[in-house]
């Protein structure tokens, strides 16, 4: 059995959408790694997330969380065990999975949207299955590690997290198009200015 999984099912030590980080930092310790904001976000937006990795039960290799904070306030957590890629092996099973699930309840109850996602039926959050690379490393003695490592877990949001991310697709949406706006003006001034050498 991986180290501290089992704590993560049978102790109150679940992070909970909705928490602030005084809150998750009491529930797991010093987190082990701080994930960098996504750099094509706006240094505003940027500003605004902090996303911070622990593990539970205070075990590196057993289950771990990525919280991620808006303004402090949890709204988005990943529960998750790292494993190689291409290799079998140990995932959270059904009973685990609905205990995250009602950790994260807030007095609602979940329903299913498919094999691998729920949706709160209060409307104000979603979970789902995942696996990905991960967000940084967790081991500086193997560089590659992100490369060679994924990470299998539950991912658990909250719909304010969703709406940020709304927000934030369109602010970067006006953003290019500004951009776009520039670039478009500087080549007009460009060749107005090559019209007036025209008869020189």
């Amino acid at each position: 059995t991986i180290p501290g999984l089992i704590l993560l099912f049978t102790t109150p030590v679940e992070a909970r959408l909705g928490e602030n980080e005084a809150a998750i930092g009491r529930r797991f310790g010093e987190p082990l790694a701080t994930v960098p904001a996504p750099s094509q976000l706006p240094a505003s937006l940027q500003a605004r997330l902090v996303t911070r990795i622990f593990a539970v039960a205070g075990k590196q290799d057993g289950a771990l969380v990525e919280v991620t904070l808006l303004e402090g306030i949890s709204v988005r957590e990943f529960y998750f065990l790292e494993r190689e890629k291409g290799k079998a092996g140990d995932k959270f099973n059904d009973p685990q999975i609905q205990v995250i699930l009602e950790a994260n309840g807030a007095g609602s109850s979940w329903e299913p949207t498919g094999s691998t996602a729920w949706k709160r039926k209060d409307g104000l959050a979603t979970a789902q299955r995942s696996e990905g690379s991960p967000s940084v490393s967790l081991n500086p003695k193997i560089p590659l590690q992100t490369q060679l490592m994924t990470w299998v877990g539950l991912e658990v949001v909250s719909k304010r997290w969703e709406d940020f991310l709304v927000s934030a697709q369109r602010e970067l949406e006006a953003i290019q198009k500004a951009q776009e706006a520039e670039l478009r003006k500087k080549r007009e001034q460009e060749a107005e200015a090559q019209d007036l050498l025209r008869g020189i």
